[in-house]
């Protein structure tokens, strides 16, 4: 019976040229590969090398078998990654967003209604969200608008309203509510891993010098100790806390009040119909 690895250590040598080379690269010596292949011949019942005095090289039958190894190692490696993909597609649940703190709690909400499955979450850009839930690469997208769309199902799930943090001494310290306009032009710190508020902060306030910080620790021990602004929400509040020696103020801008949505395949509804309610439920308008 010819074995994959018998085909393999044949592609090996076509590729490198020699079996001494094949032998270095496949971490084996060169007697052992010697051997491997001359039961391959066994099997095959065709000579596969031409033998001179000092070295052995495929013939016709070994450049034909090579063509024929290459589709079948193909073929396996193919049907290898599409059984893997199919588990982790039924033995977990990816859901991409486009912002982190829709995540944080609908993590807990599927580990609660999906025991023992593995929950896989990204961050990726808003624009990239639907495509890649049509691709099957999530089983479902956080977006922050509603889909209408006849293959996908979109319920409501979370709201985030983005505010203002500034130290006491701040010139709007006394001010009710700001607006994007009002901080246009300011130096602000500002945490990059936010999803699409990052791209929204950018647009909005592009005479603005964000000093970005990439850790999220790091970033608001920053902000405890400076005297900049930055922004935070009532999401982030919600998880961290809110700091003590800062004045929070809301944006009365319409983008900076946003809900959430979770949107999934229709041909998938059925199988995730104790997490829909569970969303649905969990809603706070």
């Amino acid at each position: 019976m010819i074995e994959l690895n018998q085909l393999e250590q044949l592609v090996c040598i076509a590729k490198m040229g020699t079996i001494s080379k094949a032998s270095e690269k496949l971490l084996i010596s060169q007697p052992a590969l010697s051997r491997s292949m001359q039961k391959l011949e066994s099997e095959i019942d065709v000579p596969l090398f031409d033998h001179y005095k000092n070295k052995v090289i495929l013939n016709k039958n070994g450049e034909l078998v090579v063509k024929e190894a290459k589709k079948i190692l193909n073929d396996v490696y193919k049907m290898v990654e599409n059984v893997q993909t199919y588990n982790r597609y039924h033995q977990s649940i990816s859901i991409a967003s486009c912002a982190p703190a829709p995540l944080w709690d609908i993590e807990p909400l599927i580990e609660k209604n999906y025991s023992g499955v593995n929950v896989i979450t990204k961050i990726i850009n808003l624009n990239q969200l639907l495509d890649t839930l049509r691709k099957n690469e999530y089983q479902m997208v956080i977006t922050p608008f509603e889909v209408h769309d006849q293959d996908l199902v979109c319920y409501p799930y979370i709201e985030e309203d983005l505010y203002l943090s500034i130290p006491f001494n701040h010139r709007l310290k006394n001010k009710k509510e700001v607006s994007f306009k009002d901080l246009d032009g300011e130096t602000m710190l500002l945490y990059s891993d936010i999803g699409f508020w990052y791209d929204l902060h950018v647009q909005t306030m592009p005479n603005t010098k964000f000093l970005i910080q990439n850790e999220r620790l790091t970033f608001n021990e920053i902000v405890k100790a400076s005297t900049l602004p930055s922004f935070t929400t009532n999401l982030s509040m919600k998880k961290e806390g809110k700091m003590n020696n800062r004045v929070i103020i809301p944006f009365s801008n319409e983008d900076a009040h946003v809900t959430f949505y979770v949107v999934m395949l229709k041909k998938n509804r059925k199988q995730y119909l104790d997490l829909i309610e569970a969303v649905k439920n969990y809603y706070d308008f």
